[in-house]
């Protein structure tokens, strides 16, 4: 692909010959706010957008306008079937738009966090998207089978059960991963998401060798050079595959929820809280609440009754609640 040319302020350059068309594309890379779309005949367009617009995620689906031979505005932004992202109190990080499934990818080493497992699950909750949890590096553990019972009842702990979780070596056991994963993830558009070190290139890798190539291909149409290891990008393989890398984070804000969408995620907590005594229990220490005494019954996770008043917090912090 040839050399993408700038105007002096780094914008697309003007060509009046293609003002007046649009063309669809697929948003297939992002890195901050410069985006990549491939359109219908698969040639990657680098897309600037104003307002609104700028609010691309990969995986969207765009109306563009050619202003170069490899530049275009983005003009509309069409509808979406569901959207993953993260907030804190100042800015959104979209992870990606119109999924079929989410993979978060865990490992014994580096230590996992169960708590971004849980923040990952109301978020996927929240759009709508189902999520798989992947398990890898089993080939450290001594005795796998007993391993595998122990993760799963810590797992399930924080997602109720609600989440498959499938336990795999990467490096070890490549042909068996393989294999299974692509029962998983053929035909679909799966976000993947984990810390660093979990084995989230591993997984890409294996599943599509060309991988590393198309990066290389989007790093030239973003102009990234060498950050091409922080953005996010769509890879295409056999059977259908769309596994779509997000650089790893160790935080995950849920800002954009509201209080009644957060306990809507929750919905071990508010069965029994239309219980509670007082409509407006905040399940702390007022008299015959009945989140309470699920919890002391042991029919409610001690951990995801922690979430949940973590996360009330942060959303009542962040929008100034005494």
């Amino acid at each position: 692909m040839g050399k993408i040319k700038f105007s002096a302020k780094g914008k697309p350059t003007s060509n009046a010959a293609h003002q007046d068309v649009l063309s669809h594309g697929l948003v297939v890379a992002s890195h901050g706010r410069h985006f990549v779309a491939r359109d219908e005949d698969g040639k990657l367009w680098q897309l600037f957008g104003k307002g609104k617009r700028r609010e691309v995620a990969v995986g969207d689906e765009v109306s563009i306008r050619p202003s170069g031979d490899e530049q275009a505005w983005v003009e509309e932004i069409l509808p979406r079937r569901n959207l993953v992202y993260r907030s804190d109190a100042l800015k959104s990080k979209l992870f990606a738009a119109n999924l079929d499934q989410v993979v978060l990818v865990l490992a014994v080493s580096p230590p996992y966090s169960t708590e971004l497992l849980g923040r990952t699950l109301v978020a996927c909750q929240h759009a709508g998207v189902p999520l798989h949890v992947v398990f890898n590096k089993v080939d450290l553990f001594d005795d796998v089978q007993e391993a595998m019972v122990e993760f799963t009842h810590e797992l399930n702990e924080w997602t109720r059960g609600e989440c498959p979780i499938h336990f795999v070596s990467l490096t070890e056991a490549p042909k068996d991963a393989q294999a299974h994963m692509l029962s998983l993830l053929e035909h679909k558009r799966t976000l993947i998401l984990g810390q660093s070190g979990m084995g989230k290139s591993t997984l890409i890798n294996l599943l599509i060798p060309e991988a590393r190539a198309s990066t290389n291909e989007i790093s030239m149409a973003l102009n990234a050079g060498k950050h091409t290891t922080t953005h996010t990008q769509m890879h295409f393989g056999e059977s259908g595959l769309e596994l779509i890398d997000s650089p790893g984070f160790q935080a995950f804000g849920l800002f954009h929820l509201t209080e009644d969408e957060l306990l809507d995620a929750f919905p071990d907590i508010s069965k029994p809280g239309m219980r509670c005594r007082f409509a407006n229990c905040q399940h702390l220490r007022e008299p015959d609440c009945a989140v309470k005494l699920a919890l002391e019954g042991g029919d409610l996770s001690e951990a995801r009754f922690e979430l949940f008043m973590l996360l009330r917090e942060e959303l009542r912090s962040g929008r100034g609640y005494e």
